[in-house]
């Protein structure tokens, strides 16, 4: 008797406890599930503005001009004048060729214009004298006349001698070999000692001018025809043209503007693409020559809605929709957007104007809940 009582009282604790247990999991269970009533969001009302579509294309940066350093004369190089990778300006001198051949030729040319000009003197001075004797006729007609051709020869002489100084003259101001643009001149690609000509096939340095550069983009044929449009428009309205963003990579955080000068005529055979060349200010020197360069190129300008890259959400599939609020309630709307311009998308449809869109708090959305809207800040 008292072991069925102590297997009864077993039994009871037993029971007592699970009966505990559960309880306690189902409390903890419905306390975990207790979801608050309320569903604090921020929302936006939709608007129609202007908006340009970009294409976001690849370009290469070429410099707005560059110069072969070439010697106009031959000889040695005696001295290099400059500093590699210094900025210089028209004119500076770079390169000091031999001069001593040069300098001994304009002495000589100097001395054949003299003698010349003293024989054209001596040869006028029988002009004039010959002169009075013709009016006298004590001077035969074929003397005179002889007379009189060698002072156009000895003219003549003259004005050859006097170019032949100035062409000597020249050469000797080409031994100093001169810059013929402004710009940063690279590495010097001879040194002091080297015999250079105008036939040698290198260069003896190359200057290039990127305080502006230009930018090679190719774009597919096929969008030609609304970026002429494009063009077109802005001509009328602006003298500017059509301007462009580049980016110098990915990390920079300073876009830098451009400006459309032409598109090419020539598509190439096999990508199908021409190419679009940009001029950009490069006062910084950001864009360096042969640098790769993402652009964004103006596509299109139409009215269309934006939105904050955060309202837009994807499904499974990768589609993308934003939730809209509709009488106190919310709903999934599907929309088709048209790219990403300044971290907002631009939607095409599913979004009209006036629809107040959801921006953050999409998570907090559970049927049933109230929806406590405030104003979203940037």
């Amino acid at each position: 008797m008292a072991s069925e009582f102590k297997k009864i009282t077993r039994l009871g604790l037993f029971a007592a406890v699970c009966f505990w247990t559960t309880a306690c999991e189902k409390s903890s269970t419905d306390e975990a599930f207790n979801y608050p009533n309320t569903a604090n969001i921020a929302t936006i009302t939709a608007e129609l503005t202007q908006v340009t579509l970009f294409d976001e294309l690849q370009g290469r940066v070429r410099p707005l001009r560059s110069a072969e350093i070439r010697p106009q004369v031959e000889g040695i190089i005696t001295q290099r004048l400059f500093k590699q990778g210094d900025t210089l300006k028209q004119g500076d001198a770079l390169f000091q060729i031999d001069q001593d051949i040069f300098t001994i030729d304009v002495e000589i040319k100097q001395a054949a214009l003299e003698q010349s000009m003293a024989h054209l003197a001596l040869i006028q001075s029988q002009v004039d004298r010959f002169t009075q004797l013709d009016r006298t006729k004590a001077v035969s007609k074929q003397a005179f006349e002889e007379v009189s051709f060698n002072l156009q020869i000895a003219a003549a002489t003259v004005q050859q001698n006097r170019a032949q100084l100035k062409h000597s003259e020249l050469q000797l101001e080409y031994a100093k070999v001169t810059a013929p643009i402004s710009g940063i001149i690279g590495e010097a690609l001879v040194t002091e000692g080297s015999l250079v000509s105008r036939t040698e096939p290198q260069p003896l340095a190359i200057i290039q001018q990127i305080d502006k550069v230009y930018i090679d983009v190719r774009q597919p044929a096929s969008k030609l025809g609304l970026l002429r449009r494009l063009l077109a428009n802005e001509q009328k309205n602006s003298e500017q043209g059509v301007k462009v963003i580049v980016q110098s990579s990915a990390e920079s955080a300073d876009d830098i503007e451009g400006q459309i000068l032409f598109s090419g005529i020539s598509v190439d055979e096999n990508t199908g693409d021409l190419i679009i060349r940009i001029i950009a200010d490069n006062a910084q020197q950001k864009l360096l020559p042969g640098m790769y360069v993402r652009t964004q190129i103006p596509r299109q300008k139409l009215q269309a809605i934006t939105v904050p890259e955060h309202a837009v959400r994807r499904n499974s599939a990768g589609l993308p929709f934003v939730y809209i609020v509709v009488n106190d309630k919310f709903e999934l709307r599907p929309v088709q957007l048209e790219g990403l311009q300044q971290r907002r998308y631009v939607i095409s449809k599913g979004v009209n104007p006036n629809d107040i869109v959801v921006v953050t708090g999409q998570d907090n959305l559970r049927e049933g809940a109230e929806l406590v809207l405030s104003d979203w800040q940037q």
